[in-house]
C-alpha cells in the first residue's frame, strides 16, 4: 500500500499555515525593549571570595587522618 505522504504534507502543511497566521493576527505584537545604551558594557570584575585561606589538610597522606581500609 503506498503512503499519501505528499497530500498528507499538502494538507497538514496548509493546515499548520492557516493557524499560525490566525493565531498571529489574533496576538498583539510586542515592541522590543530598547535602552539607551550604546556600545559595550564596562567590564565585569568579581567581587573578592570571602574565604579565600588555603585548606592545609593533605587528603593524599595516609597518616592520621586517613580513613582508607585495606
Amino acid at each position: 500500500m503506498r503512503m499519501p505522504i505528499l497530500s498528507y504534507f499538502l494538507i497538514v502543511g496548509t493546515a499548520l499555515f492557516g493557524v499560525l497566521t490566525l493565531v498571529s493576527n489574533r496576538i498583539e505584537p510586542k515592541p522590543l525593549p530598547v535602552t539607551q545604551t550604546i556600545g559595550l558594557p564596562p567590564p565585569y570584575k568579581a567581587p573578592p571570595e570571602a574565604n579565600a585561606a588555603p585548606n592545609t589538610m593533605n587528603f593524599a597522606s595516609e597518616g592520621q587522618n586517613s580513613n582508607f581500609v585495606r
